[in-house]
């Protein structure tokens, strides 16, 4: 249940992304520029919970993890 109500509000958040930076006509995305984005996620998540009705939620330490490794600052 507890990984149901996780991909609930992923869903949610990735469609926020997309209406906060649409793909239309964006190149390459610089890696300063996806760290932005990330910590802008990391701030959005109470609200995507909020919106799915999942209540306060921790963000999945599994997608923080990937986000490092896609950094190259996996630890």
């Amino acid at each position: 249940m507890k990984t149901e109500k996780d991909i609930v509000a992923l869903l949610e958040l990735l469609k926020m992304a997309d209406d906060q930076w649409p793909r239309s006509g964006i190149g390459q995305v610089s890696q300063s520029e996806l760290f932005h984005r990330n910590q802008c996620l990391l701030e959005m998540w109470p609200e995507a919970c909020r919106r799915t009705g999942v209540g306060g939620r921790e963000f999945p330490p599994g997608v923080i993890k990937l986000w490092k490794e896609s950094l190259g600052r996996a630890n």
